[in-house]
């Protein structure tokens, strides 16, 4: 056993910077195209349901049905570190909970014991390695911002965790408190007020991404204070409105607010009949869904940049590689690629990450961001099943595991997945962006128009909306609509600079409508962006149909780019 402890002790030192990647041996399972091993998923699930215990690889193996040599094989495979070294990783993570929400009366040296570390010293050493500093300066940073909270929230949130002390960090997601509108004392305002607030509730608690309160006999003092009540109850977000009436004509104005700075996020307004009340309902619940997620995702992001980076968690890093990873420009993926491989080294539990950097690898090779395309498709394929093992069924995982399937070609496994997530989120812009980028893949460019208008429409100031016109552009190239598609492959490019790959179908468009001055200023500004491009890059970059490609290669081809 002390053989197998000091293997998984390499693992994790091996597991610091950009390492947490999954290894080479994962080939011979891609290759094979075997299904995603089943003992990885006991072993994770045992793993988190015993972080305080004494588990050694072998009973582990035995809970799994495998021999130890095929666990360990299998965990540096899709995980990325071996199954010890994965177990310790996640105690540390649930030792840094445990210290950030320890309060006055907690020691370093309990809460390392509670999480399975009796040899202080080396648990010190393990946990500076990890996090980047001693257990008892995050203890000290977990005290003061203890101190600045009210009583009445503490005691909220010390009931509501509790129970999860001891469990790997689960990544702090928005909460809302959904408010009925205030409005007259008529019985029938009333009911329609308790009707219009639980049918948001419902809608909203359908996507996992979002934490929702309905606070009851509340209406009294959410007029007076809707924001103190959201703290009362714990929740970041508080959604309240009014009702007004004259005659047969209501109005039900909506507004979301942020509950911890009193900033207004988004308001509205929505007008119907007395007479059909149930259609006013569903007018408020579908725009207000609609509307309000996309605002909670871009305050998320600006508190997550706010933050010092000593206090990032996953999530935080998650939520700022976000806007880099929609920018479509390989600089801006490098980047994300930085914070994801931190959030994993911090978390290696968090499938978002794993996702999102299965994307940016993918990305790296769609946008011409690099020397080795076998290379980032195999990291991006090794992540995007790492991300399937932790999290099957989260919308946002599913759409990244959507796009690297695409790529990749597997066309029949990515219409499964993105059918899934927006079935999960059907607000989620980026999952509408990627649906309609498979649908251009595959020969349906009015379709896939459709699904890039709707992404746009529900999240209309996206770092991602460059790619979106991308998008359109290339299925009005499809469709032999070459003016259209230079004019949002341009406008793309006003959008977002950083996308000059697009040049390379916008060159040929140009071709195709005459204007060869523009198509040769198109691939010289190409050619800037990369300078060693080739036609045979291009056209194996993307993932479109024959026909497709054959314009796009004989067009470049015209206009003299190498072979």
């Amino acid at each position: 056993m002390s053989e197998r402890m000091n293997r998984s002790d390499a693992g994790l030192r091996g597991s610091r910077g950009v390492k947490t990647r999954p290894g080479p041996s994962l080939d011979d399972f891609a290759a094979s195209g075997r299904p995603l091993p089943r003992d990885v998923k006991t072993a994770v699930a045992i793993m988190r349901a015993g972080i305080g215990r004494k588990l050694s690889l072998a009973e582990v193996a035995a809970a799994c049905g495998v021999a130890e040599r095929t666990l360990h094989k299998h965990f540096c495979a899709f995980l990325g570190l071996p199954p010890l070294a994965y177990w310790r990783q996640l105690r540390l993570t649930a030792a840094r909970a445990a210290l950030l929400g320890g309060g006055e009366n907690a020691s370093v040296t309990a809460i390392a014991a509670r999480c399975g570390f009796h040899h202080f010293g080396r648990f010190s050493v393990q946990y500076r390695r990890a996090f980047g500093e001693a257990p008892s300066a995050t203890l000290a940073r977990g005290r003061t911002a203890e101190r600045s909270c009210t009583r009445r929230l503490r005691d909220h949130m010390e009931a509501y965790t509790s129970a999860a002390r001891l469990t790997p960090s689960r990544r702090e997601q928005p909460s809302i408190a959904v408010l009925p509108p205030v409005c007259a004392a008529e019985p029938t305002h009333r009911f329609f007020a308790d009707c219009i607030a639980e049918g948001i509730a419902a809608a909203l608690s359908t996507i996992r991404s979002m934490s929702v309160v309905v606070p009851r006999s509340v209406q009294r003092i959410a007029a007076q204070d809707p924001q103190q009540l959201a703290r009362t109850v714990g929740a970041r977000y508080v959604l309240a409105g009014r009702i007004a009436q004259a005659g047969v004509r209501m109005r039900v104005i909506m507004r979301l607010l942020d509950a911890t700075s009193d900033e207004h996020v988004w308001g509205d307004s929505f007008d119907g009949s007395s007479h059909d009340l149930l259609a006013l309902q569903d007018r408020v619940t579908d725009g207000v869904v609609r509307a309000i997620l996309p605002g909670i995702r871009g305050v998320e992001i600006r508190r997550a940049q706010r933050k010092r980076s000593q206090d990032l968690d996953a999530y935080d890093l998650a939520l700022r590689a976000f806007p880099f990873l929609l920018a479509s420009n390989p600089d801006a993926t490098r980047r994300a690629l930085d914070l994801l491989d931190q959030a994993m080294r911090i978390d290696p539990d968090y499938a978002l990450a794993s996702a999102l950097a299965a994307w940016c690898h993918a990305q790296l090779v769609v946008h011409h961001g690099t020397q080795s395309p076998s290379e980032e498709r195999r990291s991006a394929l090794a992540l995007i099943q790492r991300a399937a093992i932790l999290d099957a069924d989260d919308p946002q995982v599913l759409t990244a595991r959507c796009a690297v399937h695409t790529i990749i070609g597997e066309v029949d496994v990515a219409r499964d997945l993105i059918g899934r997530a927006l079935a999960l989120d059907p607000t989620c812009g980026w999952a509408w962006e990627r649906s309609g980028w498979l649908k251009t893949y595959i020969g349906e460019p009015d379709a896939g128009i459709a699904d890039f208008s709707r992404a746009i429409r529900l999240d209309p100031s996206s770092t991602s909306n460059a790619n979106r016109f991308v998008g359109i552009g290339s299925a009005h190239f499809d469709a032999g609509r070459y003016g259209q598609a230079a004019f949002w492959m341009r406008k793309a490019m006003l959008e977002q600079p950083g996308t000059a790959w697009v040049n390379r179908t916008l060159s040929v468009s140009y071709a195709r409508l005459g204007e060869r001055l523009a198509a040769l200023d198109a691939l010289d500004a190409l050619r800037r962006f990369c300078p060693d491009v080739t036609i045979g890059q291009v056209v194996a970059s993307i993932p479109f149909r024959p026909d497709f490609l054959d314009r796009v290669a004989d067009g470049l081809d015209d206009l003299g780019l190498p072979p």
